[in-house]
């Protein structure tokens, strides 16, 4: 599992528990992972024992201009360091609670239903009848429910009226050319002979 550490008002992550053990942690470090709603001391979390000193153990010397505790850095705010960085280890401004995943809001669902998207016989049309206006009726069948999904009620009613005109058209088309197409094959059959 790897581990975000607040150490000292210094950021840095992700690390291994191996690599926190070279770190020099104290009691007073702030620790997240995935899974928690926020940073928590490091003392909170039974796995991570031994893998830091407590801090009146360490007498760890003051700066000449020493921060009071009320300069201690905000858990879950981004920490902008006025400090030295410890080497090897990266800074990062980490805030697990501000990136946190939210979907997206949904737009509500309209209120009229999805007006006949006509596709079943737009395809129908297309392989029995006239194959170029059955194809144009396929298009403005998949532009209905794109448009009903968009809230762009009246576009959806327009491309079902004009898919359904389509496929009408293309019966018409197959039918008018049926004479055409049997004359076509009969003088075909006479020429062969």
């Amino acid at each position: 599992m790897q581990y975000w550490i607040n150490h000292n008002g210094v950021q840095s992550g992700p690390v291994s528990p191996e690599q926190m053990k070279e770190m020099g942690l104290t009691s007073r470090a702030y620790v997240w992972h995935e899974g928690l709603a926020d940073w928590v001391k490091i003392t909170q979390l039974p796995e991570l024992q031994g893998l830091y000193a407590m801090a009146d153990e360490l007498s760890e010397p003051q700066p000449d201009n020493a921060a009071s505790a009320t300069d201690e850095p905000i858990v879950g705010q981004p920490y902008q360091p006025s400090q030295q960085q410890p080497s090897g280890y990266a800074s990062q401004q980490y805030t697990p609670a501000q990136q946190r995943y939210e979907p997206a809001a949904q737009s509500p669902a309209p209120a009229e239903p999805c007006p006949p998207t006509n596709l079943v016989w737009a395809i129908i049309t297309t392989v029995l009848c006239c194959l170029p206006a059955g194809i144009v009726a396929i298009v403005y069948a998949l532009k209905v429910t794109n448009k009903y999904q968009q809230g762009d009620i009246e576009g959806a009613k327009r491309a079902s009226e004009t898919g359904a005109w389509w496929c009408i058209a293309s019966i018409i088309l197959g039918i008018l050319s049926m004479p055409f197409a049997s004359m076509m094959s009969m003088l075909s059959t006479s020429a062969l002979q």
